[in-house]
């Protein structure tokens, strides 16, 4: 399958079914991405009687691309495509395929890749995708991460990294918006989705099926330059100039084009850059420390004027208090339970009020810092006594956040 625009010799039947099979899949993949949720009773149909899945699936989106929903879309897509593609083969066996149809596949591709590679790059160049690690991960054993959450944690330890990461990602987008610069585009798209998709199936992270989609966009534009790359980089023999088809329209109706094309793409791009900048902002937000930010550690534990040892199996006694944001608060207890609290502070009454998101009963604590590093709280939780002393943990406590960088390192620093 060759599709170099340049290209004037006929297509064979095998190219030419598998371009209108590559043409209608990923159409479709486009379409259905964004209007499967108004076909919710024909997908549960499809699941249940071509697929033998059974119809019971959510549909409501859970941050995860890899639902068994999704599936569904995609198996429906691979047979409507077949379909169509047979059809088509048969009805237009005898004809060519034309160049107006190839330009606009790719240029759909091209816009649906550059949308979703700058969602993607500046996401992560705002620091939204991958936050910094929290104060309650930060205590966490590696042991009990989930490998996503161990990924996770790895990307939003740097800023740079992530900075790095996302630029790629733009830049790979931005370079499909200009014909010359399609092959190099796809290129580096390729190389970065790769590894995308590699941590998605290594780390069992949910993209698994989309990030697979973004990669094959790219090789389909990459092959359409396939011959002069092979040329230039296997061959070691020389190339012509590629010379674009475009199709022949009027002067007038071209510019409009050309001026729509330039304004929608403006306006998408500043509306994924409005997006990507509110959510940091929000982010940034709800990361404003509160006068007891930080993890406290219980020194001294006294329930009912009795004083609990800290035994690792204790379920009760608590081991740390975890003030991360503003009005959330974590409890671990001795045995590594959580139990997570809706946290308010009043500085007037010297209190702090702990409401459980699935109670109604708030539960009151005076609290007095003694200083920076060491805090009391006294009062009541379901009709217990209770008197704790914590020292607080610094960031110096944590090699993940003491240790920066370093241009000569003597020895190997791995912990």
């Amino acid at each position: 399958m060759n599709l170099s625009q340049s290209q004037n010799k006929q297509w064979n039947t095998i190219s030419k079914i598998t371009f209108r099979f590559v043409f209608i899949y990923f159409i479709l993949f486009i379409v259905l991405l964004f209007s499967s949720f108004l076909l919710e009773v024909p997908l549960r149909w499809f699941a249940q009687n071509i697929l033998n899945w059974g119809a019971d699936f959510e549909m409501l989106s859970t941050g995860s691309g890899d639902r068994s929903y999704d599936y569904v879309r995609f198996g429906l897509n691979v047979i409507l495509a077949l379909l169509i593609g047979t059809v088509w083969a048969i009805i237009h066996r005898k004809k060519t395929l034309s160049k107006k149809l190839i330009y606009w596949f790719q240029t759909i591709l091209r816009i649906f890749l550059f949308l979703a590679m700058t969602l993607y790059g500046l996401v992560k160049i705002f620091k939204g995708q991958f936050p910094d690690p929290s104060l309650e991960l930060l205590i966490q054993p590696v042991g009990e991460m989930s490998p996503m959450g161990l990924a996770w944690t790895f990307m939003g330890h740097s800023i740079a990294y992530n900075i790095f990461i996302g630029f790629a990602e733009v830049l790979g987008g931005a370079l499909l918006l200009y014909r010359k610069t399609v092959t190099l585009g796809s290129m580096i798209i390729i190389g970065v989705m790769t590894n995308v998709a590699m941590m998605n199936f290594t780390y069992d992270i949910p993209v698994k099926l989309f990030s697979i989609h973004l990669i094959l966009m790219a090789l389909v534009l990459l092959i359409a330059d396939g011959r002069r790359v092979m040329n230039v980089f296997l061959k070691n023999k020389s190339t012509k100039k590629e010379i674009h088809y475009t199709p022949s329209i009027n002067t007038t109706l071209k510019k409009l084009i050309s001026v729509l094309k330039v304004f929608v793409l403006t306006l998408l791009t500043v509306a994924i850059i409005i997006q990507c900048f509110v959510r940091f902002k929000a982010t940034d937000q709800l990361k404003s420390k509160s006068e007891l930010y930080g993890i406290w550690e219980s020194q001294l534990f006294i329930k009912n004027k009795d004083t609990l040892p800290p035994l690792l199996t204790d379920s009760y006694r608590w081991r740390y208090l975890i003030v991360n944001y503003k009005k959330k608060a974590a409890i671990k207890k001795m045995n590594d339970s959580i139990d997570r609290y809706q946290f308010e502070i009043n500085k007037e009454q010297k209190e702090v009020i702990f409401k459980r998101s699935t109670d109604s009963i708030s539960h009151r604590f005076s609290y007095k810092l003694i200083n920076p590093e060491h805090l009391q709280l006294r009062g009541v939780l379901d009709k217990d006594s209770l008197s704790i002393e914590f020292k607080r943990k610094l960031e110096t406590d944590f090699r993940l956040l003491k240790r920066k960088f370093h241009w000569v390192n003597e020895s190997i620093y791995n912990y």
